[in-house]
C-alpha cells in the first residue's frame, strides 16, 4: 500500500507445494512450480515425461509479478515465479518432509551437518549445479546469500532466522559452515524457501537493491529467464542444463489477467492452462463443474481469507472496536450467498490440517446486538449520521482489497451494511494489485502486519 492513512485489507494467503504441483505436472506433461492453490486445469493425458522440453503451459494470475530477485520484499505472486528460477538448499513437501536441493543432504546430528546443541551447522553441497548463465554454484553463493539477506541496507523480504546465523565459513567450493547465536527449529524450515543468489553477479552491484539482476534474474532453477512485457506476460524458457527433473515443457508463461472474470473466461476456453492463487471464483464453480473439457479439483488449503486492521489507526487500535468488528461478521452468510457454501469457517489463521491448529478455539458468534454494547461500554457515541466517536475519533475507515474479485467485493459491501448498524462509516477503497501491494508503502507506511 502507499497511503498512511490505509485501514484494512481484505486478502487471501495461500501456496501449494512444489511436489502437488509435480502432481499436477505428470497429467499435464509440464515441469512447473507455484506458490498458489490450484483448484483447475485443463485435462491431459497422463504420459510419460518427453525426452526433451516441448510445448508451453500458460499460468493465469490476477496479479502482475514485478519482484525478481527472491531475497527482496514481494507479494504472493512473486513466489510462483521464483520457484522456477530459483533453487533453496532443500524444499518441503505437503507432509512437512524436507528434500534436498542444492543440498546434498538435510543437514541433522545423526549426519554430521547439526551439532548436538544445534548451534553450529555444516552444509554440504551439490557439485553438478550451475547458474543459468554457465557459472558453477559453489558455497561460495550461499555465503553471499545468507550474507546479504543480514545486509542492514538490503530491502530483505524477511530475516527471521537468519539474523542468528554468524562466522559463515566455506570449507571447500561445496562445502560450509556456521554457527547460530541460539537454537532455532524453524530455520531448516526458513531455508526450504530461501533461494540462492549468484555471487559472481549481485556480489558486483553498486546497491543489489536496485541491480539490474533485479529485472534481468540469473538462478539456477529448472526455467530461464525470458521476456516480460509490463502488464501483460512473463515468459520463462527451459534450462536443459537444469540437474534435477525437467524441464519438461519449453516455455513457461505468467500472463497477467487482473479481471477474475476475464481469468475464467480465458480458462474456460482455453487461453489459459492453469489457473493459481485464486483459481477460480466460487460462483463459476457449478458451471465450470458440468464442462465437459474442464477438470475441477476443490481442496482443501492453507488459504484463508481475512481482514488485516492497522492497529495503528486511531480507532482500530482500540481492542474492544476490534472485538466489536469481528462479532458483527456474518461469516455464515459470506460463505453461503457469496462463496456458494465452499469455504469452511475458521478462527485461526493457521490452515486446520497444521499440528499446531487449535480446535479449541472459541467460535465467532455473529451479533450485532452484543456488538453495539461493547462500543457503547466502551465509550463510542453515535453522532452526526449515525456514525459512532470518541475523543474526537470517528469509528471510520477504509477496506482494502485488489480490485477485479467480484466474490471479495460483494463481501465488503455485506460487512459495510452491518457495519453501519453498529455505527461503522466503512468506505470501500479497492485498488490495483500493483498499487495495493507497493512495497515501500507496505514497508514504510501503512506499519501493518504483513
Amino acid at each position: 500500500m502507499t497511503k498512511k492513512n490505509q485501514d484494512a485489507w481484505l486478502y487471501e494467503g495461500g501456496r501449494i507445494t512444489r511436489r502437488q504441483l509435480l502432481a499436477l505436472a505428470a497429467a499435464t506433461g509440464m515441469s512447473v512450480m507455484y506458490n498458489g492453490k490450484a483448484l483447475a486445469q485443463q485435462p491431459a493425458a497422463a504420459t510419460a515425461p518427453p525426452a526433451a522440453p516441448k510445448g508451453q503451459v500458460v499460468v493465469g494470475l490476477s496479479q502482475e509479478s514485478t519482484v525478481f530477485n527472491p531475497l527482496l520484499s514481494s507479494i504472493e505472486v512473486d513466489h510462483g515465479v521464483w520457484w522456477n528460477l530459483y533453487d533453496p538448499l532443500w524444499n518441503c513437501d505437503e507432509t512437512g518432509q524436507l528434500h534436498p536441493k542444492l543440498a546434498t543432504e538435510i543437514p541433522s546430528v545423526e549426519n554430521g551437518g547439526v551439532s548436538e546443541d544445534g548451534l553450529n551447522w555444516r552444509i554440504r553441497l551439490r557439485d553438478d549445479v550451475v547458474w543459468h548463465d554457465g557459472t558453477p554454484f559453489t558455497a561460495e553463493d550461499v555465503k553471499f546469500t545468507l550474507e546479504l539477506i543480514n545486509n542492514p541496507d538490503f530491502n530483505s523480504r524477511t530475516r527471521q532466522g537468519h539474523e542468528l546465523v554468524k562466522n559463515i565459513q566455506v570449507v571447500g567450493p561445496h562445502e560450509l559452515t556456521w554457527e547460530m547465536d541460539r537454537l532455532y527449529a524453524p530455520y531448516w524450515s526458513q531455508l526450504s524457501s530461501t533461494f540462492m543468489v549468484p555471487a559472481h553477479i549481485l556480489g558486483k552491484a553498486d546497491d543489489p537493491n536496485t541491480a539490474p539482476f533485479n529485472q534481468q534474474p540469473v538462478g539456477t532453477g529448472p526455467f530461464k529467464w525470458g521476456s516480460r512485457t509490463s502488464g501483460d506476460r512473463l515468459v520463462l524458457e527451459a534450462n536443459t542444463d537444469y540437474f534435477g527433473d525437467g524441464p519438461y515443457i519449453e516455455r513457461l508463461v505468467f500472463k497477467y489477467i487482473p479481471d477474475m472474470n476475464a481469468l475464467y473466461t480465458q480458462f474456460r476456453t482455453g487461453q489459459v492452462d492453469m489457473v493459481g492463487i485464486n483459481g477460480i471464483l466460487n460462483n463459476f464453480y457449478e458451471e465450470a463443474s458440468q464442462l465437459p473439457d474442464l477438470v475441477i479439483d476443490v481442496n482443501q488449503t492453507a488459504s484463508i481469507e481475512s481482514i488485516t486492521p492497522n492497529h495503528e489507526h486511531p480507532a482500530l487500535k482500540h481492542k474492544e472496536v476490534r472485538q466489536a468488528l469481528y462479532q458483527g461478521i456474518n461469516k455464515q452468510a459470506i460463505i453461503d450467498l457469496i462463496y456458494y457454501g465452499l469455504p469452511a469457517p475458521t478462527e485461526s489463521f493457521l490452515p486446520n490440517e497444521s499440528w499446531a491448529y487449535n480446535a479449541d478455539l472459541p467460535k465467532q458468534v455473529y451479533d450485532l446486538d452484543a456488538a453495539n454494547a461493547i462500543l457503547d461500554e466502551a465509550g463510542w457515541v453515535r453522532g452526526s449520521g449515525g456514525i459512532r466517536e470518541k475523543d474526537g475519533v470517528k469509528l471510520a475507515f477504509d477496506l482494502s482489497t485488489t480490485s477485479g474479485s467480484e466474490l471479495r467485493a460483494q463481501t465488503q459491501q455485506l460487512i459495510q451494511q452491518d457495519w453501519l448498524k453498529l455505527g461503522v462509516d466503512m468506505k470501500i477503497n479497492n485498488m490495483p494489485a500493483a498499487v495495493m501491494w507497493g512495497i515501500s508503502g507496505l514497508n514504510q507506511s501503512s506499519k501493518a502486519p504483513w
